[in-house]
């Protein structure tokens, strides 16, 4: 990733930029506004949102969501400093576990330690979010990352 993109948390005045960005990249809108805080994340290169990254937090569970990057700078490592960033932050919120839904991505979150998972095997509390039951479709693969116990991942 270029010296010159910095990824710092989410303020109150990049939500317009990250609406655009999801929308550029045909993710849902769903909740984010709800949701939309320190626990989302923000790539910036000379003052402009270039990518975003964000976590649902339901008790000890999180839900990553919102993963995008504005297509002039995929594959220069900026989604995979934002997916980093976003798993060190909910280490250190010591959740338990992360989940995610993608129709798109099944291939790229394993290098990160996510697995596919049965969408039964989700908390209630993750089932019953926006994202997992009204704005992905039932045909979006389920994914888990342990991040604190006996299962988790370094």
């Amino acid at each position: 990733m270029s010296d010159d993109v910095t990824i710092r948390s989410a303020e109150r005045s990049d939500l317009e930029a990250v609406e655009a960005a999801l929308t550029s990249a045909a993710l849902p809108l769903d909740g984010l506004r709800e949701q939309f805080g320190e626990a989302f994340a923000v790539a910036v290169h000379d003052g402009k949102v270039i990518g975003v990254e964000g976590i649902e937090v339901y008790g000890e569970d999180g839900l990553l969501r919102s993963a995008a990057v504005l297509d002039a700078w995929r594959g220069q490592g900026v989604g995979d400093a934002l997916t980093r960033d976003r798993i060190a932050w909910a280490r250190r919120r010591g959740l338990r576990s992360l989940f995610l839904l993608t129709t798109t991505a099944g291939d790229w979150f394993p290098r990160f330690g996510f697995a596919v998972a049965d969408r039964d095997s989700a908390p209630v509390a993750v089932r019953r979010s926006r994202e997992f039951a009204d704005a992905c479709p039932s045909s979006a693969l389920f994914m888990r990352l342990p991040l604190n116990g006996d299962d988790a991942h370094d």
